[in-house]
């Protein structure tokens, strides 16, 4: 599956010439989605994370250069073309000073739109590249990859980062909350002041038998006004809130009310990031989690996918780059990973993500230090001492080809989709004509969670 292709929003009132340009463009090599109407396709625009969207300017309802707005508005790196029967000077000029990357004619001249798409793709992904690079950011949870997943994380952080309201980072251990808070901090306007991290469980509720309760929650509230002040027009970042004790969670409603006044216009004294494993909303329904500082934190939330929804080729690509990271810093030891390797961590669960997967490379090109290249049997002592033993499958079968990974993969999504080929091609971040390309190959036309045989496609391609 290749995650590089660009991915396109064709986005006509006319449904057989939007399904017909949309075919075109998939045989081009593009990851095409269709939508009939412009405020269907607003809302689905965040999910679908589009890198370039193609747009009918005379449509019914919002026309393309109300979308075009629209979309700037939500995305100001959004890229947006603009296709039209008769196209004249003023309409150009209208859709180009609104945004638009480039004005063409219908019919479409498929050379002419593939450049322009071209010219868009490389252009919105060198700003993305830039804007990360200037970030200064340490990423080594694979957070800035072209992945969908984590395309659609970026641009939510590129939109929050700005606002003045908190945001609350929700993710499994492991997933790179700290460094999503940090990144958040380098694309603020207060980037060039301070960032602060609090983390919450030296707040928690267990106090020192030698220490009174009182005394405690005094000398606490000490130190969190001090770490406050010193975020001052930055960035505080509350790392696991969900760790608070009751008393401490009472301070904390108190002092971010009392920041909220030293508003500058409608920005806090100091930006709030909160991070969190936890489901909050179900603390709070069983009391461990005040409503009020529920309320005050929860304004902004930002899930962090977990490795394993990411797919085989992410952790793979995560596991090569741990592997040369170790390398490069001892100037010897295994370089790459082989094959098998490679398929047998990606079939994992990994439920410590990211961290976990280092740790055990880690830990395995130390015990490898004499090999080229990382063998299963290599892997084998830290995935055991991680909990993650060899899957039985594999046990009973040693064909690990990245074929097989992939084919467990795809037929693991459609049974958890029920058999829905739309919903799982946008999870395998892939078209669904690919999808059915993949299916045909793998002997996949009968998986569907248990339920009747998945019918093939009609005529219209809907599942």
């Amino acid at each position: 599956m290749n995650l590089d292709t660009g991915r396109l929003l064709v986005i006509d009132d006319e449904d057989l010439f939007g399904r017909m340009l949309a075919s075109q463009l998939e045989t081009r090599g593009y990851q095409v989605s269709f939508m009939k109407n412009g405020a269907d396709a607003l809302l689905a625009y965040e999910q679908l994370s589009p890198d370039v969207v193609v747009v009918d300017l005379l449509m019914p309802g919002l026309d393309g250069v109300q979308v075009l707005a629209e979309l700037r508005r939500q995305d100001p790196s959004a890229t947006v073309i603009l296709l039209s029967g008769e196209v004249d000077v003023r309409t150009t000029v209208r859709a180009l000073r609104a945004g638009a990357e480039d004005v063409q004619t219908k019919p479409v001249d498929l050379d002419l739109l593939s450049a322009a798409i071209d010219r868009g793709i490389q252009r919105s992904r060198m700003a993305r590249a830039h804007r990360m690079a200037t970030a200064r950011v340490v990423d080594p949870y694979g957070l800035l990859d072209e992945s969908p997943l984590m395309r659609r994380v970026l641009r939510l952080v590129e939109r929050f980062a700005r606002s003045a309201l908190p945001i609350l980072v929700v993710g499994e251990p492991g997933t790179g909350k700290g460094a999503i808070a940090e990144l958040l901090h380098q694309l603020s306007p207060g980037a060039d002041k301070r960032y602060v991290r609090l983390p919450c469980a030296a707040f928690g509720p267990t106090v020192p038998a030698n220490v009174p309760e009182d005394e405690r929650i005094a000398r606490d509230g000490i130190n969190v006004r001090e770490l406050i002040a010193r975020a001052a027009g930055g960035t505080l970042c509350l790392e696991d809130v969900a760790e608070l004790s009751l008393p401490a969670q009472e301070l904390f409603v108190e002092l971010l009310n009392a920041a909220a006044e030293e508003r500058v216009g409608a920005r806090l004294a100091a930006h709030v990031v909160i991070t969190t494993h936890r489901d909050l909303a179900q603390d709070v329904r069983s009391g461990a989690l005040r409503v009020d500082l529920y309320d005050m934190l929860a304004m902004l939330p930002l899930p962090l996918p977990s490795l394993r929804s990411r797919g085989a080729e992410v952790i793979c690509n995560l596991a090569a780059r741990a592997l040369r990271e170790e390398h490069a810093a001892l100037g010897r030891g295994p370089s790459r990973l082989t094959p098998k390797a490679l398929a047998w961590l990606a079939t994992l669960e990994w439920p410590g993500n990211v961290r976990q997967l280092h740790r055990v490379i880690a830990e395995s090109f130390i015990g490898a230090l004499d090999r080229e290249a990382l063998e299963p049997s290599d892997l084998q002592s830290a995935l055991e001492r991680a909990g993650l033993g060899e899957p039985t499958h594999l046990a009973a079968n040693d064909d690990r080809s990245m074929e097989q990974v992939e084919r467990r993969h795809i037929a693991s999504v459609l049974s958890q989709t029920g058999g829905h080929r739309t919903e799982a091609a946008r999870i395998l971040g892939i078209t669904r004509s690919t999808l059915y390309k993949k299916m045909s190959e793998y002997a996949l036309e009968e998986v569907g969670g248990g339920g009747p045989p998945v019918a093939k496609a009609g005529p219209s391609g809907t599942p």
